[in-house]
């Protein structure tokens, strides 16, 4: 399988990939994005400074200045490349992917997303073909300390009218850098959880969507009886949030919640249209909900390159997506945790409501969320469902959406991992559950060899 994928670079570290591909990635990266200079950042996964040493010198063998801003999360790359008028960025990380993977997410100016169909495609063409010959013009490294800009940039977003109390675990990843610094003046009281950054993930492991995951942060919250938690990924740029019974909150609701802050308690925020983007994943009640705030809702594919790319050709104010990133347009298009964090309990310290109050003021329908399964024959599997569903409106927009009068599901493809995933929504709990152990046979079924 290619490291090369729709949103980014990524594989088992050296297995798939090693830093002989890193110096001709870097190598060739200035045949896909003109740039006389590149900020470069990491995550703490064990293999990041290996990477960051070959990219450094294929950057450099290239005439580039790479400015290298160390251990950061993801968000404060597209902060800095954004914030300083740099012309590309480049950030060492495998996101949520367990121990042994690492990649590269690759940003061009203004911190706008390269994804295969816009680069990626032609960069793996180059690595994988190309002969290395050009004449080397040494380039230089540089080291920027972006700190202080950076948590007061993120301070500006935080508001609150009333005292909360929250747990917050950084999953020994990224986020733990600066989070002692950015909840330095909290209107509550914090608890801060695995800020020690580790690559090797020992408390548990940085995908905060699965339930291991996140047991810690559960029994934190109740044991603390804490008003809300939240758990971080790898590389900080995405959140989980566990309310204060310890429920893990669908990512999805977060997006209402967002859309709360923006059209009911800050509609000063908007600055622009009111456009908003709906992950095609999400329950039909978000998108039904922000369109009676005032919101003008549109689905989106998955994907953080694809949504900021749609987001900017939209102009949207902010996008929401299932796997727990939020995008804004103030945000240079891009997707941050902190902002989510601070716009979600925005909502909770001016409105009256918890956050389990809301959910039942939102959610009409009975959600699924996304469950995975490790299938090797991907396509017949669709094909089959396909097959099966033909009489449903069917969206292809991302994967495959089927949709009936009273219920709907829809199957793709993982872009990172060997699974595909299913989410299904239904009017009613029983009609649920029949369609999902109806389309979970399908998936599961294993046809007979004819012996030939």
């Amino acid at each position: 399988m290619s490291i090369f994928k729709e949103n980014d670079i990524r594989g088992l570290y050296p297995e798939d990939w090693d830093k002989n591909t890193v110096y001709r990635i870097a190598s060739f990266l200035p045949e896909i994005i003109s740039c006389n200079n590149i900020v470069v950042g990491r995550d703490g996964r064990e293999s990041s400074n290996e990477i960051l040493e070959y990219l450094i010198k294929g950057l450099t063998d290239r005439g580039l200045t790479v400015i290298d801003i160390g251990i950061i999360d993801t968000p404060a790359l597209y902060f800095t490349v954004g914030n300083y008028n740099y012309d590309a960025g480049i950030m060492i990380t495998a996101s949520h992917n367990p121990v042994g993977y690492n990649g590269l997410k690759i940003i061009a100016a203004k911190a706008s997303p390269v994804e295969y169909t816009s680069g990626l495609k032609k960069l793996e063409e180059l690595v994988v073909n190309k002969e290395l010959k050009y004449k080397k013009s040494i380039g230089n490294s540089i080291f920027l300390d972006i700190e202080d800009d950076y948590i007061n940039y993120l301070k500006k977003f935080q508001i609150s009218k009333k005292k909360i109390k929250a747990v917050f675990d950084c999953s020994n990843g990224a986020a733990g850098r600066f989070v002692n610094k950015i909840l330095e003046n909290f209107p509550g009281d914090t608890i801060v959880l695995n800020n020690k950054i580790d690559g090797t993930f020992p408390n548990h492991g940085p995908n905060p969507i699965l339930p291991e995951n996140i047991q810690q942060l559960k029994d934190k919250v109740l044991e603390s009886d804490s008003d809300i938690g939240f758990c971080f990924d790898g590389d900080g740029d995405r959140v989980v949030v566990i309310d204060s019974s310890g429920e893990i909150i669908s990512p999805d609701f977060l997006t209402a919640i967002i859309g709360l802050h923006y059209f009911k308690f800050h509609p000063e925020d908007i600055n622009g249209n009111k456009k908003v983007l709906v992950d095609i994943r999400s329950s039909n009640s978000i998108g039904e909900y922000l369109s009676d705030l005032g919101a003008d809702v549109d689905v989106c594919p998955i994907g953080h390159a694809k949504i900021k790319k749609l987001l900017r050709e939209k102009d949207a104010l902010f996008a929401g997506e299932l796997t727990g990133h939020y995008y804004y347009r103030e945000n240079y298009y891009s997707d941050s945790a902190w902002i989510s964090i601070f716009r979600v309990l925005s909502v909770l310290s001016e409105g009256t409501k918890t956050l389990q109050e809301f959910k039942k003021d939102i959610f009409k329908y009975y959600f699924s969320g996304e469950l995975n399964f490790k299938i090797e024959d991907k396509d017949r599997v669709i094909e089959n469902l396909i097959t099966k569903y033909s009489d449903a409106k069917i969206n292809d927009l991302d994967g495959y959406r089927f949709d009936y009068s009273d219920w709907w599901f829809i199957i793709r493809k993982s872009g990172t991992e060997p699974l595909i995933r299913l989410v299904a929504e239904a009017n009613t709990k029983d009609l649920l559950e029949r369609q999902v152990k109806e389309i979970t046979e399908i998936i599961e079924y294993i046809p007979v060899s004819s012996g030939e």
